[in-house]
C-alpha cells in the first residue's frame, strides 16, 4: 500500500473559532508558554540574527499540558475524530511500545495539513509585530488598556497554538537559543537584510534539509510544524520523503535508467546498483559524516561532526536522517555516500516526481506537520513490493526546503511560524479520555489556592499572567523598526 503524500483535515468553522477564542482568552489573561524577563538582553526583542543571546530561556511544561488538554477537549466536543486520530497516531509512533514499527508507518502520511484557525484571525495585525510575537510589540497609536490587551493577545496566539500542538504530540518544544524565538516558533522575517541573501527565512532559497541537526545532543527534533499566520505570498515549501532517496526501482519501471544515470559513475565494477545502494545505507549508519548549517543572513555557522547520516535514536528505536546545507565526510571511502545522497536529493527535487516531491503553499490558519527526518527503520535485505520498488530505508520522514519569495511594496510581507518537537522529560499525555485526575493533581500542586482548581478549561489560567503584568508596567518590544 502506498502511503499518502498529503493528508488534509479541515476542522469545522465552529471548531476553528472555538480554538481561536480559547487561545485569545488565555493570551488576554497574560499567559505565554515561556518565561519572559524584560531585564534580559534586548528586553524580549533583538536587532539581528547574530544578537539573540539570552532570548526566552524557559518553557513551562504544565502550561503545554493545559493547552493541549483544552484543545483536545475542544476537538472532542466538536466531533473532530480525524484530528484526534492524527495526533494520537503521532504520539503512538514515538511511544516506547511502538519502537517505530512498520505497522505505525502506514497511519502517518508524509505531510499532514490541518486547517486549524480562521483565516482572517490576524488581518488587523501588522506582520512586522509578529517578528517578536511575545505580546509586547504594540503600535504607538494604541492607548487604552483594552486595545493594547486585545492586540497583544493575538501576537501570542501562534506561540500558544504551537505549544498546544507539541503537547498534543506528547512532546516538548525544541530549545535552541540561536532561533528567533527560541524553541517555540521561528518567524519568517520581512527584514531588509533578508531580501538578497541565500536565507530560507527571507528572500532567498535553501536546499532540502532537516531542521536542527547542528545540535550535538541526541534530543534532536522529531516533528516539524509550520503554521501560517499572515501570508499573502503563499510561501512555497517542498517536502521529499527520506525513503525515496534510498529506494531502489525495478528495471521494469520507466524511471530506472534515469535513476541509475544519476550515480552510475559511483558504483564499483563488482557491485550491482542494488548492492551499491544497500552499501550506502549500511555506511550511512556509521559515525563518519559532518554537517554544517552554513550562514543564514548572519554569522550563524554551526555544525555537528563525525556523526552518522542515519543515526539510531535510543529513545524510540528508530533512525534519524541528518541533512543540512553542507554535508561531507573526512573518510575517502565514504565520499560515494555523500555524493549519492546529494545527487538523489537534487534528482528527486528536479524531477518533481508525483510520488516523491510535494510542494505546498501555506495560507493563513493552516498547519503542516511532518516528521523531521525521524522515525525511520532500516532493512538491508528489502524485497520489491507491488509498486516495483524496494526500500532499504522506510518511514514517513521528510526533508524540506523553501523557494524564492518576492517582495511586495518593498518588503516580504508574510509571517510563518515554525515549531520543532522533542520528547518531554515527562511523557505522560493528558487528554479528556484519560489522565484528567493526574492533570488536576499537578495543577493543584502549582496553585496557592488548590481548593479553587477544577478541570474546567476556562479555569486553567487565572487572570494573572506575566505578560499582562509587564504590559501594564510599560514594557514594550519595539526596538525593531517597522
Amino acid at each position: 500500500m502506498t502511503r499518502k503524500q498529503l493528508d488534509i483535515i479541515e476542522l469545522k468553522p465552529e471548531t476553528q473559532t472555538a480554538i481561536a477564542d480559547y487561545l485569545i482568552d488565555v493570551a488576554s489573561k497574560g499567559y505565554d508558554v515561556q518565561e519572559f524577563d524584560p531585564r534580559m538582553k534586548y528586553g524580549g526583542t533583538k536587532l539581528s540574527l547574530s544578537q539573540q543571546e539570552g532570548y526566552y530561556p524557559n518553557c513551562n511544561l504544565t502550561v503545554l499540558k493545559k493547552l493541549s488538554y483544552a484543545i483536545s477537549e475542544i476537538l472532542q466536543e466538536n466531533g473532530e475524530k480525524e484530528a484526534l486520530d492524527c495526533f494520537k497516531a503521532y504520539r503512538q509512533l514515538f511511544s516506547s511500545a511502538s519502537k517505530c514499527q512498520e505497522s505505525n508507518d502506514n497511519v502517518i502520511p508524509y505531510v499532514q495539513k490541518i486547517k486549524i484557525l480562521p483565516d482572517d484571525l490576524f488581518l488587523d495585525i501588522d506582520t512586522a509585530d509578529l517578528i517578536s510575537p511575545n505580546g509586547f510589540r504594540i503600535p504607538e497609536h494604541l492607548n487604552t488598556w483594552e486595545e493594547i490587551q486585545k492586540y497583544s493577545a493575538k501576537l501570542v496566539v501562534p506561540k500558544l497554538l504551537l505549544g498546544a500542538i507539541c503537547g498534543l504530540h506528547n512532546q516538548f518544544p525544541w530549545m535552541d537559543l540561536d532561533m528567533d524565538l527560541n524553541s517555540t516558533m521561528h518567524t519568517m522575517r520581512p527584514d531588509p537584510d533578508k531580501y538578497d541573501v541565500n536565507a530560507g527565512y527571507g528572500g532567498g532559497s535553501i536546499k532540502q534539509h532537516t531542521d536542527g541537526y547542528w545540535n550535538e545532543q541526541t534530543n534532536v527534533p522529531l516533528i516539524i510544524v509550520f503554521l501560517s499566520i499572515s501570508n499573502p505570498n503563499r510561501e512555497p515549501t517542498a517536502f521529499i520523503p527520506v525513503e525515496a532517496i534510498f529506494r531502489i526501482p525495478s528495471v521494469e519501471l520507466p524511471i530506472y535508467h534515469n535513476w541509475l544515470a544519476v550515480f552510475q559513475d559511483l558504483i564499483p565494477a563488482e557491485q550491482t546498483p542494488e548492492q551499491f545502494v544497500k552499501w550506502v545505507v549500511e555506511q550511512a549508519t556509521k559515525p563518519q559524516f559532518s554537517f554544517v548549517m552554513g550562514v543564514l543572513g548572519g554569522d550563524a555557522k554551526r555544525g555537528v561532526y563525525e556523526t552518522p547520516l542515519l543515526e539510531k535514536d535510543p529513545s524510540h528505536g528508530g533512525y534519524l536522517f541528518r541533512a543540512k546545507s553542507t554535508f561531507q565526510s573526512s573518510n575517502l571511502n565514504a565520499k560515494p555516500v555523500v555524493e549519492f545522497t546529494n545527487r538523489m536529493i537534487e534528482f528527486l527535487g528536479g524531477q518533481q516526481l508525483s510520488d516523491t516531491y510535494l510542494e505546498v503553499a501555506l495560507s493563513p490558519g493552516e498547519v503542516y506537520l511532518a516528521l523531521n527526518g525521524s522515525g525511520l527503520s532500516i532493512d538491508l535485505n528489502p524485497k520489491y513490493g507491488q509498486d516495483n520498488y524496494c526500500y532499504p530505508v522506510k518511514g514517513a520522514a521528510t526533508i524540506h526546503g523553501r523557494g524564492k519569495l518576492s517582495a511586495i511594496q518593498g518588503k516580504i510581507d508574510r509571517t510563518l511560524a515554525r515549531g520543532n518537537s522533542l520528547f518531554s522529560p515527562e511523557r505522560t499525555f493528558y487528554s479528556p479520555e484519560y489522565g484528567a485526575e493526574l492533570l488536576l493533581e499537578e495543577m493543584k500542586k502549582c496553585s496557592p489556592n488548590p481548593q479553587e482548581i477544577s478541570l474546567d478549561r476556562n479555569s486553567f489560567f487565572p487572570d494573572k499572567g506575566v505578560v499582562s503584568k509587564l504590559l501594564q508596567e510599560g514594557i514594550r518590544g519595539n526596538k525593531l523598526k517597522r
